[in-house]
């Protein structure tokens, strides 16, 4: 009988953990005797009743595991950590937000069966407000637009992946990984399947808007070299630019020697416009700088404070 993992990271979910727990369970009693399955569930030192909630339900059913990290090591590491536990033949990263419906775990089981290794969920539509739902469709964009893979749009962690994508992922050594970007880049055969996501109905989101930002610039700086080429293209043809307007200005002093050419508000003006670019041109060279240090001088990727359920 073949074996599906699924993982969760949670963080001060104790409002919503019961409910994560028995959404999952309700999907696999409804297949039993086709699927075994394991749920692991990646604290990151939760500050509530979280992880005594998951030990008690883990003290009854051994289909639950749970890692607890010794800090707060953020959703990717966890992720990342989670997928490099699981023992399954396929892995489905669901969240602890519940807005995915795990009604459509089965449909993923049954493309992972037709034989794709990636199975995705491809929002449609969500409950995000106006400002986050745009911001959230333009990042996907955008990162598509300047990548080197074609990363699926509209995609989130919602997925299944195989045992042998599984396996390629954990080898990969990225110290603050893009997920799902380093999925795309793996290959294999891969599909979305479109759904509508729901709204939080318990619990708060912990996704600070400093998280989100440092995310998308991660995803940007991770899957492609476009801003700082861009930035290259920039500084060349403002180059080009000063070098002609120089030329033109000498030409027109020597053509026309009465004529008086001054401005000191343009100069004033043109030396504040210089300096901001290259102070953004610096900082878009210092992230990648800060990708490189971070991956060099390697920091605990995550510690594991406990292990619960975990046999071997």
């Amino acid at each position: 009988m073949k074996k599906i993992s699924v993982i969760t990271l949670v963080y001060n979910e104790a409002e919503a953990i019961k409910d994560v727990y028995a959404n999952v369970k309700k999907v696999f009693d409804a297949i039993k005797g086709q699927y075994e399955y394991e749920h692991i569930f990646m604290d990151n030192c939760s500050e509530d009743e979280t992880v005594s909630i998951l030990k008690d339900i883990a003290s009854r059913d051994k289909n639950i595991k749970i890692l607890v990290y010794s800090k707060n090591f953020g959703p990717l590491k966890s992720e990342m950590t989670g997928y490099k536990y699981v023992t399954g033949d396929a892995a489905i990263c669901y969240e602890s937000s519940l807005k995915d419906p795990a009604g459509l775990i089965p449909v993923f089981i049954k493309h992972w069966e037709d034989g794709y290794q990636v199975v995705y969920g491809e929002r449609t539509r969500t409950h995000d407000n106006f400002l986050m739902l745009f911001m959230r469709r333009a990042f996907y964009r955008i990162v598509r637009f300047f990548s080197d893979e074609k990363l699926p749009l509209d995609a989130g962690g919602f997925r299944l992946i195989d045992r042998g994508v599984i396996n390629e992922l954990i080898k990969l050594d990225d110290y603050k990984p893009y997920i799902r970007g380093l999925i795309s880049s793996i290959g294999f055969k891969q599909i979305g399947v479109k759904y509508v996501r729901g709204p939080r109905l318990k619990g708060h989101s912990k996704s600070s808007i400093n998280y989100l930002i440092d995310f998308a610039i991660n995803a940007l700086v991770s899957y492609s070299v476009a801003p700082i080429r861009i930035c290259t293209y920039i500084g060349l043809s403002l180059s080009l630019l000063s070098f002609t307007a120089a030329i033109a200005c000498i030409v027109i002093k020597l053509a026309f020697w009465n004529i008086v050419i001054s401005g000191l508000a343009t100069v004033i003006i043109l030396i504040l416009l210089f300096f901001g670019v290259q102070l953004f041109f610096l900082g878009v060279i210092g992230e990648y700088i800060a990708a490189i240090h971070s991956q060099v001088r390697k920091k605990p990727f995550v510690v594991i404070h406990e292990k619960i359920n975990f046999y071997n």
